[in-house]
Parts: structure tokens; sequence; C-alpha cells
């Protein structure tokens, strides 16, 4: 009866920590897109329709989203890259849109 109770016990264990772990990427992965969506229609919201970085909800809610991405487990060395890589080109369209806007340039490109 004990070995079998260690068994269970183990296998438990076990399970407990790969849909822990399942949730933590579900997370991140999910922050990583948001994120991603949010830094997008900025740049729509920028680019297309004239607004103001700063007056644009998408990208004043780009600091809120970016927070919760890293509280998921982002920009760490252990982040998975397909995240990692939703995550940075977000980042860089952001910075694009905020260029755009302070520039008053749609056009604005670095090549």
């Amino acid at each position: 009866m004990n070995a079998k109770f260690s068994v269970l016990v183990f296998v438990s264990a076990l399970m407990a920590a790969s849909l822990s772990g399942c949730a933590d990427h579900t997370r991140l992965e999910l922050s990583a897109k948001a994120l991603s969506k949010a830094a997008d229609e900025c740049l729509l919201d920028v680019r297309d329709r004239k607004m103001k970085y700063d007056k644009s909800p998408s990208c004043t809610s780009l600091r809120t989203l970016s927070m919760q991405y890293i509280e998921a487990g982002g920009f760490k060395t252990n982040t998975p890259a397909k995240y990692e890589l939703i995550a940075v080109q977000a980042r860089e369209t952001a910075w694009k849109a905020l260029a755009t806007s302070e520039s008053g340039k749609p056009s604005l490109r670095i090549w």
C-alpha cells in the first residue's frame, strides 16, 4: 500500500508540474499576443488615423500590457523564443508608432 501511495503521489506531482508549466506558457502566450495586437492598433492609430501616440488608447495600453507580459515570464533568458519574438516585434512596432507620432510623417523610414 505504501509503494502504491508513493507512486500515486509522484505521478500527481508530475502532472501538477506539467500543468502549471502549461498554464505559465498559456499566460505568456496570451500576454504576448495581446501586446502585439495593441502595438499593431497603436501604429494604425498613429499612422492611418492621425492620432498622437499619447492620445491613442492602444498606445497608452502598451505599458500595462508589457508589464503583464513581463510578469508572465517574458523578456527573460528562459522565455520561449516564439513568445519572445512576438513581444520583440510588438516593441519595434510601438517604437515605430512613437517615432511616427513625434515626427508627424506617416512614411517615416529608417532605410
